[in-house]
């Protein structure tokens, strides 16, 4: 008697599940990684199927008129810079002057201008400067967050146009979950509530998820997406069995 007490407490203890549905694994985090910058596509670092780490450089653009930019406006900025610490001490002299009541309103006055023309032309120039190293970084694809990659349409010598909507040059997902993605008529969608915990079944795995998606549909049924950790072998669109609360 103890014993049936004890079974009957531990099922009453078990998630009670809805119903089970047929489903299909997709990729989580898909994302399709082009380049904000015109040129021509120097290197492509990867290959479909390969992991990579957060912030790691997946192609390149041939970067030499971006780096000589960089240089010309670093330059320029240093030229500027040395202008600017001038007028300053040149300021500051003309000023004490002023205050012995040696030197002129109109030179102290003189001095003044010239100095906000320096502070006005270096921060231009290390706007510029800035703005070459911005663009000099973005001739580089980095991956976003710890991925597989799924496809690499760019090539060496592909053609990226900036002003036009910019090539895809990689295609990445995310390496640690995949999508469980269910079809559901309206009845079986409702009572269903984002963050409950649902099961996924697939290749002899049963894996625990989080219900992360409800999508209602054009044509009246919903698409519910379960968010399931990544195990090795697993790939997006294979067939699973998810069980929903």
């Amino acid at each position: 008697m103890k014993r049936a007490l004890m079974f009957a407490a531990l099922l009453a203890a078990l998630p009670g599940w809805a119903g089970e549905f047929p489903a299909l694994l997709d990729w989580s985090g898909r994302v399709n990684l082009s380049l904000p910058v015109s040129g021509i596509l120097d290197s492509v670092a990867v290959q479909p199927g390969q992991r990579v780490k957060k912030g790691e450089v997946l192609a390149s653009l041939e970067a030499t008129v971006l780096k000589a930019n960089v240089a010309e406006a670093k330059a320029e900025s240093d030229r500027l810079g040395e202008e600017l610490a001038d007028a300053q001490r040149d300021a500051d002299r003309v000023q004490e002057l002023y205050n012995r009541t040696v030197s002129a309103t109109t030179e102290l006055d003189a001095a003044k201008l010239r100095l906000a023309r320096a502070q006005s032309g270096q921060a231009a120039a290390q706007a510029r400067l800035e703005r070459a190293r911005r663009l000099l970084a973005d001739s580089e694809v980095r991956a976003p967050f710890d991925a597989i990659v799924l496809a690499r349409p760019g090539e060496p010598g592909l053609v990226i146009t900036a002003q036009c909507q910019p090539a895809t040059v990689v295609s990445v997902a995310r390496s640690d979950q995949l999508l469980a993605r269910v079809q559901l008529t309206a009845n079986q969608a409702s009572g269903l509530t984002l963050g409950k915990e649902a099961e996924v079944q697939v290749a002899g795995h049963t894996l625990t998820g989080r219900l992360t998606g409800l999508t209602a549909q054009a044509d009246g049924r919903y698409a519910a997406e379960v968010s399931i950790p990544r195990q090795s072998g697993l790939l997006g669109g294979q067939a699973a069995t998810v069980r929903l609360p």
